[in-house]
């Protein structure tokens, strides 16, 4: 049932896995050393870089100055005119010149006009002038860097040596913590770290479905040459498919079950078959001998008795007999729509003096009217009564046996409770085998008889222990079986 199955691999090589694994977690250690230093520098490098501009955009000014002979001059329209022409090559850069610790020259050409007059806020102003100073001390460019509530501000002032003239240029970096660079920057790794994770995320499934696969084969392997095996429950993604193997394995071994035991009845009836005829004739003929001895000893009680007994031991083995005729494959069926409830009330009056002599008692739950259903009375009868007189033997001295009859949308089902000890585990397998009994004086046929009997007009029967004893399910379906 079960062919060799060979499952592709996920990936083309174990080993490539690996090393596509390895490298991805490499990735993942320098992607993660990236934001942690992205994080830690963000701020200086983008500080630098408008420091930079600056520096650029305040010696250019102050050379512009000089080469157009405006160093000594304090001439605000020349200044600005320079300015302007400076600066709009730099973008959101403000700027111009300091006469003394006067502002001329001030232009932001991003923003403005060149006639705009502008007005330099007190925080500014007394950085470009501290940076003034530094930058006459030093005779270099000088800067200063504040964070001014959300936005930094960044001054660089480079005087000249020759006169008070001195050249000064701010940005102002609005929102810094909230700005498009830093946004755009997590962002770039957030994309990156994401593409890491479905790598990773691909990888395990890859290993996960290859090892499940192993593992799969490997079962199926076995289930060729040891049926009763099982998969073992993996909480994986092949779970499913395990579930299911495992429910066709299942399936397969009761089906292999049944046909066994169909095979058993078949030639079971076959032998029966000839053994009845070979036995039913010379059974008949001591049967009548003995009647009419009996009747030729009628005045002598003595002598009777022996032949009473006689007589009692050829009826039960002629019952024995009909019993086995049960399991032949030819044995007619009478099927005809009717209502149960008769059918169990004639076999409550049949084996109500046996319940009177066991001492047990039976209890009929509510009858349920229902709908007529296809059985054979006889068979129906017969079942009926050898699961009752098995569950009055099991409850003598412990309770009463208990009858449920419901209708359902699929059938009818009559359950018939016990209170004896139940079924042991190993009983549950074999109790409707034909010969299997756990009575001293059984024969071993009565479930096995009440089997065949219901399975040939398509009925089932089946048991299970309860809290108090066993209970044994008959169902007869409501649709007309199929033959």
């Amino acid at each position: 049932m079960f062919q060799r199955i060979e499952f592709p691999r996920i990936v083309a090589a174990q080993k490539l896995q690996t090393w596509l694994l390895i490298m991805s977690l490499v990735a993942l250690g320098l992607t993660s050393l990236l934001v942690l230093d992205l994080t830690r520098n963000l701020r200086t490098v983008v500080i630098g870089e408008a420091c930079r501009m600056l520096e650029n955009a305040a010696k250019e000014l102050l050379q512009t100055a000089q080469n157009r002979h405006l160093e000594d001059s304090n001439d605000n329209q020349k200044l600005k005119t320079i300015s302007y022409e400076v600066l709009r090559s730099y973008l959101d850069v403000e700027g111009g010149f300091l006469w003394g610790d006067t502002v001329v020259g001030h232009t932001f050409p991003s923003y403005t006009e060149p006639g705009t007059h502008l007005r330099q806020p007190a925080l500014e102003h007394r950085l470009v002038l501290e940076a003034r100073d530094e930058s006459r001390r030093t005779g270099k460019l000088a800067g200063r860097t504040v964070q001014d509530g959300r936005d930094v501000v960044a001054v660089e002032v480079l005087s000249s040596p020759h006169s008070e003239l001195s050249s000064w240029t701010i940005r102002r970096i609005i929102n810094f913590s909230d700005s498009s660079e830093l946004n755009k920057r997590i962002l770039l790794v957030g994309v990156m770290l994401f593409a890491l994770l479905a790598l990773g995320i691909v990888l395990r499934f890859s290993f996960s479905l290859q090892r499940g696969f192993s593992l799969l084969q490997s079962g199926l392997e076995q289930l060729r040459s040891h049926p009763e095996y099982r998969l073992p429950d993996q909480n994986h993604e092949l779970k499913p498919i395990v579930d299911a193997v495992n429910a066709m394995a299942e399936s397969r071994q009761t089906i292999e079950a049944e046909l066994r035991r169909e095979d058993r009845l078949r030639v079971m009836g076959r032998m029966v078959a000839g053994i009845a005829h070979e036995i039913r004739n010379p059974l008949n003929s001591m049967r009548l001998n003995a009647r009419l001895l009996e009747r030729r000893l009628k005045d002598q009680q003595e002598a009777r008795e022996p032949v009473q007994l006689v007589i009692g031991e050829i009826d039960r083995l002629d019952t024995l007999l009909k019993s086995l005729l049960a399991f032949r494959p030819d044995e007619p069926v009478a099927l005809r729509r009717q209502l149960v409830g008769p059918i169990l009330e004639r076999t409550l009056a049949l084996v109500a003096p046996h319940a009177k002599e066991s001492g047990v008692e039976i209890i009929i739950s509510p009858a349920v009217a229902g709908h007529p259903v296809l059985v054979d009375a006889h068979f129906l009868q017969q079942a009926l009564i050898n699961v009752i007189l098995n569950a009055i033997d099991a409850s003598k001295g412990r309770g009463p046996v208990t009858l449920d009859m419901a209708q359902t949308s699929k059938g009818l089902q009559i359950d018939i409770y016990d209170r004896g000890p139940g079924l042991l585990p190993e009983q549950e397998d074999r109790v409707f085998e034909a010969f299997y009994t756990t009575k001293p004086n059984g024969t071993g046929l009565g479930l096995a008889v009440t089997r065949t009997l219901l399975e040939k007009m398509g009925a089932q029967i089946t048991g299970q222990n309860t809290d108090q004893g066993t209970r044994f399910r008959i169902f007869i379906p409501a649709e007309e079986p199929s033959h």
